[in-house]
C-alpha cells in the first residue's frame, strides 16, 4: 500500500505547487482516499494487535506518538519560518503574525485574545478548540501547517475507531445506516450544522473511514491466501497503479452531489482494490519504505513550498519549481523518517509487545 499511499501525498503536494506539466495524480480525490486507507488499517491493527490486548488507552497514545512528533517538528520549522519573515520584513501574503496583526483592529480586546488563544491551542493539539461549535477562522493562519486541517479530522477518527471497529457486523451496520441518514439525510439536508465548523468537517468525511473498516471487515477477511489470490493481487495492484497515474485523462466518470460530490467509479475501483493491494504488498519491504515516506511528505510539502515561494529565483510557479518541491520534500521526508518515525516506530512496537 506504501506506493499507494505516495502517490496520494505527491498528488496533494502537486496541487499545491501549483503546475506539474498540467498534471495530478486523482486530484481532490486524494486526501479522500487517506480516510479510507485509514479506516482500513485501523480496523485492520484493533483487530490483529489491540484488541488482543484489550487496551484502548495503548491504540489512542500509540496513534498520538504516530501524528504528533513529526506534526509538531513541522510547526516549530513553521514558526521559526514564520518569525524570521516578520523579523526581517519579508512579504505578508503568507505571515501568521501580520494576519494577526491586520485583524486585530477589527475585534475587540476579549475576542482578539480569545481567538489567540484557539488559535495556540488549535495548533499545538489539533483538536482540543472552539470549532466545533462556532465558526473556523479559514481566513489565512487558520492552521500554521495548513494540511493539517486533515489531521483532525483523522485524530478524532482514532477517538472513535476502537468503538466503531468493536462492533459486531450488524450493529456497525446498523450504526452505518443511522449515521449516513441522520447526517446526509437530516442534519446536512437541513443545515444543522455550521458548514465551516469542525464538527461538520470530521461528520461530512467520516463516511470515508467508515467505508475503510467495512472494506477490511467485509472484503479482507474473507480473502483466503494463495497462489490465484496473489497473481489476481498483483494484476489488481498493477491495474490501480496504472488507473491512479491516468486518472486525469480518463473521461469515464459519474460524479454524486454529495458527499463532496465524489467520482462513483473512482471510489468503487478504489475500495475492491484495497484490500488486495495490501494482501499483495504487506510484505514489501521497499513498499513499506515507500509507505513510511508518505507521512512526511504530506505533513512537510507546504513548509518546502513557502520556502521556495519566499526565494526571489523560484517565485513564480514553475515545472521546474515544483520538481525541485518534489526532490527536497522527498530528501527532507527521507531524513525524517530516519530520525524521527522509526525511532519512535520501534518504541511503539515495545510498548505493543510489553503489553
Amino acid at each position: 500500500m506504501g506506493v499507494v499511499r505516495l502517490l496520494f501525498a505527491l498528488s496533494v503536494l502537486i496541487a499545491h505547487a501549483g503546475l506539474f506539466f498540467n498534471y495530478n495524480v486523482t486530484n481532490a480525490n486524494a486526501v479522500l482516499s487517506f480516510y479510507i486507507i485509514s479506516g482500513f488499517y485501523m480496523a485492520l491493527i484493533l483487530d490483529k494487535k489491540y484488541f488482543k490486548n484489550n487496551s484502548r488507552f495503548l491504540f489512542w497514545s500509540n496513534r498520538f506518538l504516530r501524528i504528533f512528533p513529526l506534526y509538531w517538528l513541522t510547526l516549530l520549522l513553521t514558526i521559526i519560518f514564520v518569525l524570521s519573515k516578520f523579523s526581517l520584513h519579508i512579504g505578508t501574503s503568507d505571515n501568521a503574525i501580520v494576519h494577526y496583526i491586520a485583524w486585530s483592529p477589527h475585534q475587540s480586546i476579549f475576542e482578539f485574545y480569545l481567538n489567540l488563544f484557539n488559535y495556540l491551542l488549535r495548533n499545538i493539539t489539533l483538536i482540543i478548540s472552539f470549532d466545533y461549535i462556532r465558526m473556523n477562522n479559514l481566513t489565512s493562519g487558520y492552521l500554521l501547517v495548513q494540511q493539517a486541517m486533515t489531521l483532525q479530522a483523522e485524530l478524532l477518527f482514532y477517538l472513535i475507531a476502537p468503538f466503531i471497529v468493536g462492533l459486531t457486523n450488524k450493529s456497525f451496520i446498523v450504526f452505518f445506516v443511522v449515521y449516513v441518514v441522520g447526517f446526509f439525510g437530516f442534519i446536512n439536508h437541513l443545515n444543522l450544522l455550521r458548514s465551516d465548523s469542525l464538527s461538520y468537517y470530521f461528520l461530512y468525511n467520516l463516511i470515508f473511514f467508515l467505508l475503510g473498516i467495512i472494506t477490511y471487515r467485509f472484503l479482507y477477511k474473507m480473502l483466503r491466501s494463495g497462489k490465484n489470490t496473489l497473481r489476481l493481487a498483483q494484476s489488481i495492484f498493477i491495474f490501480l497503479i496504472l488507473y491512479l497515474i491516468s486518472y486525469g485523462v480518463i473521461p469515464l466518470k459519474y460524479r454524486l452531489i454529495i458527499p463532496n460530490g465524489i467520482d462513483l467509479m473512482y471510489f468503487a475501483i478504489f475500495l475492491c482494490s484495497i484490500p488486495f493491494v495490501f494482501l499483495y504488498t504487506k510484505s514489501s519491504v521497499i513498499d513499506n519504505f515507500i509507505g513510511k515516506l508518505s507521512y512526511p511528505v504530506y505533513i512537510m510539502h507546504f513548509l518546502v513550498i513557502k520556502l521556495f515561494s519566499n526565494t526571489k529565483l523560484f517565485s513564480n510557479i514553475s515545472n521546474l519549481r515544483t520538481i525541485l518541491i518534489i526532490i527536497v520534500t522527498l530528501f527532507v521526508s527521507y531524513f525524517a523518517v530516519k530520525f524521527v518515525d522509526d525511532p519512535i516506530d520501534k518504541f511503539r512496537q515495545k510498548r505493543l509487545k510489553k503489553s
